[in-house]
């Protein structure tokens, strides 16, 4: 296969970009990975996720890193690492590598689920969304907070008002005999029988919030 080259002879930018990010993706859940092997936390496993976060400042504002970052943003506001906060985040990195990792560097662990191919350009003021399924985003009621915020209204049952059905990060191949996989089931039938509702993961609506984390933007304190 031949590249574009720029006028330097080498790979366009977006291209060694998206590398990068996929690459450093990878290296975050691997890491988190490892820092859960015995369950939880230490106060010198959080510091070194707030250094390597602070030194990889190109995937920091991508999701699902940015949860990371606003979450050690927190974490580190007093300048200390308290045992609640190491146990909320061992909870969040627990969540976003509890699933198939392939899913939130975008690779295809989610093609039984019947998303909309392509998956939409959302549109926020007006639209009902409804959630279903464990998010890494946050507590659900945290993702109807953005939602609300821009415009948007969330029921918690799939309508023939529900302009949007998100499925959440960890949704498992084996939806259909899953509580959260009703709603899916329904949405199938309204998009069959005409309905104009659209099926998409939660990294797809994460990514398409009008105001993002400007992660890359933060700075931690005592980060290096």
């Amino acid at each position: 296969m031949r590249w574009e080259l720029d006028d330097h002879s080498q790979p366009f930018p977006a291209f060694n970009q998206a590398r990068r990010t996929e690459r450093d993706v990878s290296e975050l859940l691997g890491l988190a990975k490892g820092m859960l092997a015995d369950g939880e936390i230490s106060v010198v496993e959080a510091d070194l996720l707030r250094d390597w976060v602070a030194g990889h400042p190109d995937v920091s504002g991508q999701w699902p890193t940015s949860r990371l970052v606003e979450r050690l943003t927190r974490i580190y506001s007093d300048g200390r690492v308290g045992d609640e906060e190491r146990r909320d985040l061992a909870a969040l990195l627990k969540g976003l590598v509890g699933g198939d990792t392939g899913i939130l560097i975008d690779k295809d662990t989610a093609s039984s689920l019947p998303l909309d191919q392509p998956q939409p350009i959302l549109a926020w003021t007006g639209s009902v969304f409804v959630f279903t399924g464990q998010m890494a985003f946050g507590p659900r009621r945290e993702c109807e907070r953005h939602v609300e915020m821009f415009g948007g209204f969330c029921e918690i049952s799939v309508t023939l008002r529900t302009t949007y059905l998100v499925v959440g990060t960890f949704g498992s191949r084996d939806w259909a005999h899953s509580a959260f996989g009703r709603k899916i089931e329904k949405a199938v039938k309204y998009r069959e029988a005409g309905q104009p509702i659209a099926i998409i993961r939660e990294d797809h609506w994460a990514a398409q919030l009008p105001v993002h984390f400007s992660a890359n933007r933060v700075t931690i304190p005592g980060g290096v």
